[in-house]
């Protein structure tokens, strides 16, 4: 894996942002889609800590993690190329037939994240979570449609 990374970073330097989806193998593309993913969990989990109280509120921290979210929320949809339909990952083929549905649902996610992002700034604590629970509900319907269950 790490030398994938490796070799993805590498490929990245060098063809620029313009070509780098036709310059990857589709597996590539797959691991770039699926580290902006982590990204996102990262980010979404850190705020779903301290709504579930595992870790104290701070409103200012949520901030953060909601904005970086926001701002990863559209970069997976990149890596979801027709070229890695055949790939091996954890994406279900209706994606292909239902792409139309797909993007609906991608688009909405990122609606979510940039509303919570916008809300998490105001400061309201209970508009947050209000907010952090519609992502979720989001990103959950997406999953269970198109997502393989372990």
């Amino acid at each position: 894996m790490k030398k994938r990374m490796v070799s993805l970073a590498a490929v990245l330097a060098l063809t620029g942002i313009g070509g780098i989806a036709a310059e990857l193998k589709p597996e590539d593309v797959v691991i770039y889609r699926q580290s902006m993913m982590v990204g996102l969990a990262w980010n979404i989990g850190g705020i779903g800590a301290m709504v579930k109280g595992v870790t104290p509120w701070d409103q200012q921290r949520v901030a953060f993690l909601a904005n970086r979210a926001a701002q990863l929320a559209p970069m997976p949809r990149e890596g979801f190329t027709p070229e890695t339909a055949k790939a091996k990952s954890d994406a279900k083929a209706e994606i292909w037939t239902n792409l139309k549905d797909f993007d609906d649902r991608n688009d909405a996610m990122v609606a979510a994240t940039a509303k919570l992002a916008e809300v998490a700034k105001a400061g309201n604590e209970a508009a947050t979570k209000v907010a952090f629970l519609d992502t979720i509900k989001t990103c959950k319907g997406c999953h269970d449609e198109y997502q393989v269950k372990d």
